[in-house]
């Protein structure tokens, strides 16, 4: 059984994670569909409640089908997965729990949003750039500021966007 060369992703792995972004991509759209579509209010039917993530979800379905057609079709059925966890997975695991974090555990704690964002996308864009921004030969002080200025620009966008455009009250 022939393995994919070392740095690219082999057809399993493709149809493995394919079958999760399936699995989350439905569970989006099923509960943008089944929230509250506020017709009593008389809510016009383009600005109901989960449209966007309804939509965002079957996109997500969507692709997911397509990234399980490719990999069976490269093979995906008959080729040997890897024989043991791949290179860099603890650092991926690493990335999704600090991501789980962010919306469970530092939002709405009493702290407002526009400076949990800021500090957590700074936080994010430091830790997990660092060796990039050192390759590039910068320094640890400069890839703060970096990090900080990405921080607060994230934080100052995604703020005045809900807040202005979608009339969304931020904690």
């Amino acid at each position: 059984m022939e393995t994919a060369p070392v740095g690219e992703v082999s057809p399993r792995a493709d149809l493995v994670a394919a079958l999760l972004w399936m699995v989350f991509g439905a569970a989006i759209a099923i509960g943008a569909w089944r929230m509250d579509r506020l017709a009593h209010l008389h809510i016009n039917k383009y600005e109901i409640p989960g449209l966007v993530p309804g939509l965002l979800g079957a996109a997500i379905f969507l692709l997911g089908c397509l990234l399980a057609l490719r990999a069976v079709r490269a093979g995906a059925l008959g080729t040997a997965g890897p024989a043991g966890p791949r290179p860099g997975s603890g650092r991926m695991l690493l990335v999704a729990a600090v991501m789980l974090a962010y919306p469970l555990l530092l939002v709405g704690r009493g702290l407002p949003f526009w400076l949990v964002t800021a500090l957590f996308v700074a936080g994010f864009i430091f830790f997990f750039d660092r060796q990039r921004q050192s390759a590039l030969g910068r320094t640890a002080g400069r890839q703060a500021l970096l990090a900080a200025a990405f921080g607060v620009a994230t934080s100052a966008v995604v703020s005045l966007v809900f807040q202005q455009v979608f009339y969304v009250r931020l904690p």
